[in-house]
């Protein structure tokens, strides 16, 4: 049975998801560039109101992602900004809502738009629950289609220059493997086509 698409994601897995650290990601919420998210289970805020989900300031769980120095292990957070509202002070619980990291997510949607309007290159799930960097299936492909098209180079390290190109010409943001790396995937098969 597959399962239903994404609604929120962890810091933690977003940072592995645009491989960066997780204090960058509360930093770009401190700069309004993404809004974090935590539920909000009986609050009740100065105007009466209440909200089940509210975007809350990246300042204010910075504590919880240092890049140095201890963590907090938790925050109080005392004002949130629900669905189509300004920001409310939390009046219910007095002192407001106790939050750990695992709490602070990001709705899978500004995940999206952030990547889009970032030109991201979302990582190539290979196989059920691995993600990959590169696209290792294509890399295979556009290999065996440059064979049956024009054979093999003379040396290995002509494909392995046409391959790291092939990355490059790929890439939104100029991000490729190292040629060593791409040399491990050739030589598998190089040693058997070309034994010599």
């Amino acid at each position: 049975m597959a399962f239903v698409a994404r609604n929120f994601y962890s810091i933690l897995e977003t940072s592995f998801r645009w491989e960066c650290s997780q204090t960058e990601i509360v930093e770009l919420a401190m700069a309004e560039k993404i809004d974090l998210v935590i539920a909000l289970p009986n609050v009740r805020f100065d105007d009466g109101t209440e909200a089940r989900m509210g975007v809350i300031e990246g300042g204010a769980v910075r504590p919880l992602f240092r890049g140095y120095g201890l963590l907090e292990e938790h925050v109080f957070i005392r004002q949130a900004r629900p669905a189509n509202c300004g920001w409310k002070r939390i009046e219910e619980p007095k002192g407001g809502i106790r939050v750990m990291a695992p709490d602070v997510l990001i709705t899978a949607a500004e995940v999206e738009r952030f990547e889009d309007e970032n030109n991201l290159v979302r990582r190539v799930v290979s196989g059920p629950g691995a993600q990959s960097r590169y696209d290792w299936d294509g890399f295979y492909c556009e290999i065996i289609c440059r064979m049956h098209n024009n054979g093999l180079p003379e040396k290995q390290k002509e494909l392995i220059e046409e391959m790291f190109n092939w990355f490059l010409g790929k890439s939104v943001n100029g991000d490729a493997p190292d040629e060593s790396t791409i040399r491990k995937k050739i030589r598998g098969f190089w040693g058997r086509l070309c034994p010599d």
